[in-house]
């Protein structure tokens, strides 16, 4: 019986069921304005901009993309960074470098050592390969000139010219002599100059050994967006569809890198986040044990070498895929049908090159 009423209350009232299955098919298909589509999407208003885009700097910081890496890094590393970067306050504050690093003055003997044989082989590399491409290369002038002159005196009659050859082709010979022994005495300064230089350099690897630090270091990188600094200016809504919307934001950067003392902490498995592998002070004594600053510079090369190794790895590459699905996800959550992402970075320079934070 029910069902008889249903097919009675439809044949009554056909052509009301007939306009609303029409206007479902025409809402559909987008042909009736939107203001009268019930099924469309809530539009937002241009005034309301300031309110979506204090909704998203609350949001600050968005991870999008994770790396997990294990490195090591030892305190010779450490050193060498010292001398390089830091030559200027090394000059002025020496004391109080050696006092935070209790290697750094016998390192830096070793490196200065190494640097001054390696500055004389390279120059007497030099200048040994100079004159040699030059003497080559006379060499086959010479050999030229010697086969012209003996061909002239095997055809020629007259004594005083025959002489007269004879002469030119003694001092040719002479200064391909003299050009000889000038390239075999560069050559032995170079040659003394090569053995001092691997002599020396085998020194200092083999100093290094005697007194090194070593940490093996397993933590996370974290990249993303920062969301914070984004103004009304990066929040763009289209004016003649308000459910279209475009965001400029800067590129990913590194948000965060860190190594725990403990990686993984569990009843079943323990792993450090920094592993001591190599601990070796050359001396017994315990003034030559490693100081705090020594052991914290190895640690925070650690973290540097991570970060490195994650952006090698193309974790900012990987983070601005992922921020930019993510963002449109977010923004059709919100009710917005077409969304654009774009790079602030990328419309300055044209490329996509991405900084670290």
């Amino acid at each position: 019986m029910a069902l008889l009423g249903i097919v009675n209350f439809i044949r009554k009232y056909w052509f009301i069921f007939l306009l609303i299955v029409v206007y479902i098919v025409f809402s559909l298909f987008n042909l009736i304005p939107q203001s009268f589509n019930i099924f469309k999407k809530k539009q937002l208003l241009i005034d309301e901009t300031p309110v979506l885009v204090k909704e998203v700097k609350e949001i600050g910081e968005l991870t999008t993309s994770e790396f997990y890496g294990e490195v090591y890094t030892d305190l010779n590393e450490v050193y060498d960074e010292i001398i390089t970067n830091y030559q200027d306050s090394l000059d002025r504050n020496r004391m109080i470098f050696y006092e935070k690093y209790k290697g750094l003055e016998s390192y830096i003997e070793n490196y200065e050592n190494f640097r001054a044989n390696e500055l004389i082989f390279k120059s007497e590399s030099e200048k040994y390969d100079k004159l040699l491409t030059d003497f080559i290369s006379k060499t086959e002038e010479f050999k030229n000139q010697e086969k012209e002159i003996r061909a002239s005196l095997s055809n020629i009659n007259d004594s005083k010219e025959e002489k007269n050859l004879k002469k030119r082709l003694e001092e040719l010979t002479d200064k391909y002599n003299t050009q000889k022994k000038s390239l075999e005495k560069v050559k032995k300064n170079f040659k003394s100059a090569e053995e001092d230089f691997f002599k020396q350099k085998n020194e200092f690897r083999e100093s290094k050994k005697k007194r090194n630090l070593v940490y093996i270091g397993r933590g996370w990188v974290k990249a993303g967006v920062e969301l914070k600094n984004l103004d009304e200016n990066d929040i763009i809504i289209d004016e003649d569809d308000s459910l279209s919307i475009h965001i400029i934001i800067n590129n990913p950067i590194i948000l965060d890198a860190d190594i725990n003392p403990w990686f993984i902490y569990t009843d079943k498995r323990k792993v450090q986040g920094f592993e001591l592998f190599i601990s070796k002070t050359g001396s017994l004594f315990s003034e030559d044990n490693f100081t705090d600053d020594e052991i914290t510079a190895v640690k925070d090369k650690c973290k540097l070498r991570l970060k490195e190794e994650a952006i090698n790895k193309g974790l900012l590459k990987n983070a601005k895929k992922s921020a930019t699905s993510t963002l449109e996800n977010f923004f059709h959550l919100v009710g917005f049908e077409k969304v654009t992402i774009r790079f602030k970075e990328d419309e300055v320079v044209g490329n996509n090159d991405i900084d670290e934070k």
